[in-house]
């Protein structure tokens, strides 16, 4: 790997990490772009690298919550749970579900949860975080349905687990954004690595391009975090909802623009 490229891959990793810290996301949103665009792997490569460098990234994310002690670990293992079962599910039905179909459910899912989260802190003057979920039988399939559709997400789409994770979390059971941005991080890392296990087996992995980004992913996602716990709950909220709109409109205009390429 020449100097160059190992600079580059590494700023991803920083870059990605700040971003999934900062937002208990796996940092995928930036790091497969980056690999594609600045490095030159192609898809099928990028994705799975991806993946074996958020396990790093998002392993340091999560070790700074759990220090501060921003996670609950029960709420976390049934996400995990119901990722496992989605990823599963996805990987058998990928030839029958249409991508585009599940883009705009994500979509819309991605804005409902934006207005959940703004719609409240405008509605009042402030509100009552709690730090732990009361894991009933109602909450526990509320948290594995959450999983599952991360999971199928992941499997068809590529990511998005933690956008989902988060918004079910802090919209769904009213948990401080902060805890619910470390338990999302503590459901996420077990997951990439299954996925980085099975991708490793198929030789689908340049691991000197993913130990590049890692090495730069552990310091970004170190930092994120700790700005992530420095900030007031409510702001962080606030800027969660409004990464949610950006990136539902980033979808929406990429789904167009394949259409229309299609079309011609």
């Amino acid at each position: 790997m020449s100097t160059r490229r190992y600079f580059l891959s590494a700023l991803i990793g920083v870059a990605a990490g700040i971003t999934g810290g900062l937002f208990g996301i796996g940092g995928g949103i930036l790091v497969v772009p980056g690999l594609v665009l600045l490095i030159g792997l192609p898809p099928h490569c990028a994705h799975p690298t991806s993946g074996a460098a958020i396990v790093a990234m998002a392993g340091a994310a999560l070790a700074r919550f759990a220090v501060a002690e921003s996670v609950d670990w029960p709420a976390g293992v049934a996400l995990f749970a119901g990722a496992g079962i989605g990823a599963l599910v996805g990987a058998r039905i990928i030839d029958r579900i249409s991508p585009e179909w599940l883009t705009r459910v994500f979509v819309l899912v991605m804005v409902a949860s934006a207005v959940r989260l703004l719609v409240p802190v405008e509605a009042a003057g402030s509100e009552v975080f709690v730090t732990s979920i009361d894991l009933t039988l109602l909450s526990i399939l509320a948290l594995l349905t959450a999983g599952t559709f991360a999971g199928l997400l992941a499997a068809i789409l590529g990511g998005g687990g933690g956008l989902v994770f988060v918004p079910t979390l802090a919209g769904l059971f009213g948990m401080d954004q902060r805890i619910a941005q470390g338990t999302s991080l503590a459901a996420m890392v077990p997951t990439t690595i299954v996925a980085a296990v099975v991708h490793t087996r198929a030789g689908r992995i340049d691991w000197r391009t993913a130990g590049a980004v890692g090495a730069g992913g552990i310091i970004g996602g170190l930092t994120g975090a700790g700005w992530a716990l420095g900030l007031d709950p409510l702001l962080l909220r606030r800027l969660f909802a409004g990464l949610l709109l950006v990136l539902a409109m980033r979808m929406l205009l990429h789904q167009r623009r394949r259409a229309r390429t299609v079309e011609r």
